[in-house]
C-alpha cells in the first residue's frame, strides 16, 4: 500500500499479472519515476490554483451563466428515477446469480474475490450506459444535449480535464492528510479499502485487463454520467448550484462507504462537479476521473509488487 492519501479507484485489478516482467530495480525505477510525476503535478496545480484564484479576484467568472448550461439540461426526476430502480434491480440480480452459483459449485471456490467483483461491475457499469443510450434514443436527445459530450473540441476538453485535475490534486491531498490526522487523533481505526484489496490478489492477464478497462473507462464514465451529467442537474433545479455541488458530493462521497476516504472524496467530487459546471462538457470530469483512477492505480501497482 503506498503512502499517499485514500484512493478514488471504481474498479481495477493488481498488477501482479504484468509484474512478472519487470525485475526489482526497474520496479523501484518506475516507481520513483511516477511519484515523481504524481508531486511534479501537484506543484503545477498549486500554480493552476493560483491563477484562477488571482484571475476570479480581478474578473468575476461568469458563474450564473455556466450554471445556466448545466441546469438546463433535458433531465428529470421522474426517468432518474426509473434509471436508478432498473440499476438497483440488476445489482440484485447480478449478485444473487453470483451467490447461487457459487452455493451450487458451478462457480469455482478458489477465485479471487476480484473476479466476481469484475463481473458485477461490469454488468452493472455496461447496463447503465446501456440504459442510458436507449433513454436518450427514446427521447430524441443527443449525447450533447444531455451531457455536453460533443466530438467536436474533443482534444481541447480532455486537455481542460488534465488542468483541472491537476488543479484539484493539491486541495485532494490536503483534504487526505487532514483526514488522516482526524482519525488518529479521535482513535478511528484507518484500514485499507476493501476495493484496493482487490488490486492486490493475484490476477490472470485478461482478468487484469479486464478490471483495468474497467477501472479506467467505463467506470468514469457511468459514474460520472450518473452524478455529475444527471444528478447535479436535478438538484440545482430543486436546490441551487452550491447546495447541489455540496450534496451530490456528498452523497458520491458516502457511497464508498470508507469512513477515512469521506473527506477527501467529498473534494474530488466538488472539483469534478465545478468542472463539469465551469466548461459545460461532461468530457471533462470523465478525464479528471479517469487520470485520477489511473495514477492512483499505477502507484498502488507499483508500489505492491
Amino acid at each position: 500500500m503506498p503512502v499517499f492519501p485514500p484512493m478514488y479507484l471504481a474498479l481495477s485489478g493488481s498488477a501482479s499479472a504484468l509484474a512478472d516482467s519487470f525485475a526489482p530495480a526497474q520496479v523501484s525505477g518506475a516507481l520513483f519515476a511516477l511519484i515523481g510525476l504524481y508531486l511534479l503535478l501537484m506543484l503545477s496545480g498549486v500554480g493552476i490554483d493560483l491563477v484562477v484564484i488571482t484571475r476570479a479576484l480581478a474578473r468575476p467568472l461568469a458563474w450564473d451563466r455556466c450554471v445556466a448550461w448545466v441546469k438546463d439540461r433535458p433531465w428529470n426526476w421522474r426517468v432518474a428515477g426509473w434509471v436508478a430502480l432498473i440499476l438497483m434491480c440488476i445489482q440484485l440480480v447480478v449478485v444473487g446469480v453470483c451467490r447461487t452459483l457459487s452455493v451450487l459449485g458451478w462457480l469455482r471456490k478458489d477465485e479471487p474475490e476480484s473476479f466476481y467483483a469484475l463481473i458485477q461491475g461490469l454488468v452493472l457499469h455496461v447496463a447503465c450506459l446501456v440504459i442510458l443510450a436507449f433513454i436518450l434514443r427514446a427521447k430524441a436527445w443527443t449525447w450533447g444535449q444531455a451531457f455536453g459530450l460533443q466530438a467536436q473540441g474533443l482534444v481541447r476538453r480532455l486537455g481542460e480535464g488534465m488542468a483541472f485535475y491537476a488543479g484539484i490534486l493539491p486541495l485532494f491531498f490536503f483534504a487526505a492528510v487532514l483526514s488522516r490526522l482526524v482519525m488518529l487523533i479521535i482513535g478511528y481505526p484507518v484500514t485499507i479499502q476493501d476495493v484496493v484489496l482487490i488490486f492486490i490478489e493475484p490476477q490472470s492477464l485478461w482478468t487484469l485487463l479486464a478490471l483495468l478497462g474497467l477501472g479506467l473507462i467505463i467506470a468514469p464514465a457511468a459514474e460520472e454520467i450518473l452524478f455529475r451529467g444527471i444528478l447535479l442537474p436535478l438538484l440545482m433545479k430543486r436546490l441551487g448550484a452550491g447546495p447541489a455541488v455540496i450534496l451530490s458530493s456528498a452523497l458520491f462521497a458516502l457511497i464508498h462507504l470508507h469512513v477515512p476516504s469521506f473527506f477527501p472524496l467529498f473534494v474530488l467530487a466538488t472539483g469534478l462537479a465545478l468542472a463539469y459546471i465551469y466548461t459545460g462538457s461532461l468530457w471533462v470530469p470523465i478525464m479528471m476521473h479517469a487520470v485520477f483512477n489511473g495514477m492512483n492505480l499505477a502507484i498502488l501497482l507499483l508500489a505492491t509488487t
